[in-house]
């Protein structure tokens, strides 16, 4: 099928068609197999496979026809099979290198031509020159005519409204709606604009074709339009015929995936320079932070301590409460966790010290709690400072007198326990203000290791990125590779008041919203600055925006909004309290 009845065919059934600019064979291969509609071959891609931008192309670089017909030759038609090339040319009419080259296209099966490079492309002092050399737009026409009187179909390139109505005025075939180069945009706010931008002036150029004739195919090329979100906005707002795009398919993924499968194998490359430095079991990390905090744990974990670990929440603290047990002589016993948040004060002492068969209306049997459960091994109590007074007192008893009774029982049980908890706020403030006990601190404090946050890792981001695509690719079953340079950059400006177990929310986001290997995060707007979880009232407005963002993003689902922000629903619910929310 010729491009022509391709491009007629799709607006007679409201299908859209996409084009690839490709620059090589792998490309060129790579868009057919996935179902291109047609290949362009134009020099610009030529230089693109030489590592430089399309603008090149229009440098005195050497001869445009011989570079397109060494790609056409070379790399596409090998490729594209029964899939429609348009190819591009450079010339006037009758010129007999350009006949010559024509005829040689023809042999090989091109039937459609564009001219390329295109004075329209260029403006000011540069575009006078060639004018004033005989290179116009005017030229140009007359080099197409002359093409369809050798049996051609012609696709111009069109740059401003006024140029698109002289090519429809022409007898072209259809016309290439321009929208600028090829750009990705990082941040979000730029890309709309630029995208409504891009938008109004197509429209515009389509309505000065159609205004000449009504029925001629009209294709989008280039622009701010890279993501397949991009697409549907574009196919949304104006009624083009389909899309083309030679750095969309190109340049910029292979940019990105060369340079995350780059960085990923230095990564590993340099922890296999030092092994063991950057992880401690299951955590991650290279930062002098992490690096004391991973000799810290090694020295404490073989004394039979108490350990008390500080950091905010999504910090990771209950790794390394699960690395003190791996590293002692407690390691072959139980590990039993208790989340003092989740609990209500009626629950407690049966969650912790077990209950006897009719203790209380539901106790239908016999159940051992926590301390019986770790005996020999190691109780970890998460959000200890969410204990109530009573809870308190009670957990103190056990730590004391190394015995517990079932709650309905009288039968005293001696238990053999080494508890080491956790805090998302300093307990020394609420021991100061009288919120928790002193001694019960005191005795649950015989070791700090303080979490370091996230936002304070140095390096460590990009290490926990990979773990988590890692591990996200057998998960959900999905190729993942990296992320996007751009990504990157803004992943690392972002505060993270959810710590690491945010990062992953994110990361998850991305590959459950995304088809490519190489993740965008186009949905994701750092939050540059945020007051420090836990730090009581008095939080910065910044924090107060994310909560409330988040919450309104999640429209008032609270699992929803506490995973966003990669905190517990208990620890929401405060902070909505402050935000005046609830």
């Amino acid at each position: 099928m010729s491009l022509k009845a391709l491009l007629i065919d799709g607006a007679r059934r409201k299908d859209r068609t996409i084009g690839v600019v490709a620059g090589s064979g792998e490309v060129a291969r790579a868009a057919v197999h996935a179902g291109a509609d047609y290949l362009v071959a134009l020099s610009a891609g030529y230089f693109r496979n030489l590592g430089r931008s399309s603008i090149a192309a229009f440098m005195p670089y050497g001869n445009a026809n011989a570079q397109t017909e060494a790609l056409l030759r070379e790399h596409l038609l090998p490729h594209a099979g029964a899939c429609p090339v348009l190819a591009g040319c450079f010339g006037h009419a009758g010129d007999p290198e350009l006949a010559a080259a024509l005829e040689r296209y023809k042999h090989w099966g091109v039937r459609a031509l564009t001219l390329w490079p295109s004075v329209g492309a260029i403006d000011g002092t540069y575009r006078a020159a060639l004018e004033a050399d005989g290179l116009s737009l005017a030229r140009e026409i007359e080099a197409l005519r002359w093409a369809k009187t050798l049996g051609f179909e012609t696709f111009p390139y069109a740059y401003t409204a006024e140029e698109a109505a002289r090519w429809a005025e022409s007898g072209c075939d259809g016309v290439v709606l321009v929208m600028g180069l090829t750009q990705g945009i990082a941040d979000l706010q730029e890309k709309r604009d630029r995208l409504q931008q891009a938008f109004t002036t197509l429209n515009a150029m389509h309505a000065a074709v159609r205004a000449v004739r009504p029925g001629i195919p009209c294709l989008a090329y280039g622009g701010p339009v890279t993501t397949p979100e991009d697409l549907e906005l574009l196919f949304r707002f104006t009624n083009v015929d389909g899309f083309a795009g030679g750095s969309v398919f190109e340049r910029l993924p292979l940019r990105d995936i060369t340079g995350t499968t780059v960085r990923r194998f230095k990564s590993v490359a340099a922890a296999v320079g030092s092994p063991g430095e950057a992880s401690l079991g299951p955590m991650i990390g290279r930062s002098p932070a992490m690096a004391e905090l991973f000799q810290l744990i090694r020295r404490v974990a073989g004394y039979d301590v108490g350990v008390l670990i500080e950091g905010e929440t999504g910090a990771g603290k209950e790794l390394v409460a699960g690395q003190v047990h791996r590293l002692s002589a407690r390691a072959h016993q139980a590990f039993v966790t208790l989340n003092c948040g989740a609990l209500p004060e009626t629950l407690l002492e049966s969650e912790l010290f077990g209950h006897e068969k009719g203790a209380f209306t539901g106790a239908d049997r016999r159940r051992p709690g926590k301390f019986e459960l770790a005996h020999r091994g190691t109780l970890f109590l998460d959000e200890i400072a969410s204990l109530s007074p009573h809870g308190q007192v009670a957990l103190l008893r056990a730590l004391q007198q190394h015995e517990i009774t079932r709650v309905g029982g009288d039968q005293v049980i001696p238990v053999d326990v080494r508890v080491v908890a956790a805090a998302n706020v300093p307990l020394e403030r609420l021991v100061e203000r009288g919120l928790f006990r002193a001694d019960l601190y005191h005795r649950l404090n015989q070791f700090t290791l303080g979490v370091p946050p996230l936002r304070e890792r140095g390096g460590d981001l990009i290490l926990l990125a990979e773990e988590i695509l890692r591990r996200l690719a057998i998960q959900l079953d999905k190729r993942l590779i990296g992320l996007a340079p751009h990504f990157v950059e803004r992943l690392e400006v972002h505060a993270w008041p959810g710590n690491v177990r945010e990062l992953q929310h994110v990361i998850l986001q991305a590959a459950l919203r995304e088809d490519g290997p190489v993740l965008e995060g186009a949905f994701f707007q750092p939050l540059r600055t945020i007051a420090e979880p836990g730090a009581g009232t008095g939080r910065g407005e910044a924090w107060r925006q994310a909560v409330r963002a988040a919450y309104r993003d999640a429209k008032g689902n609270k699992a929803r909004a506490a995973a966003a922000l990669g905190v517990t629903r208990k620890t929401l619910y405060g902070w909505l309290r402050e935000c005046g929310l609830v």
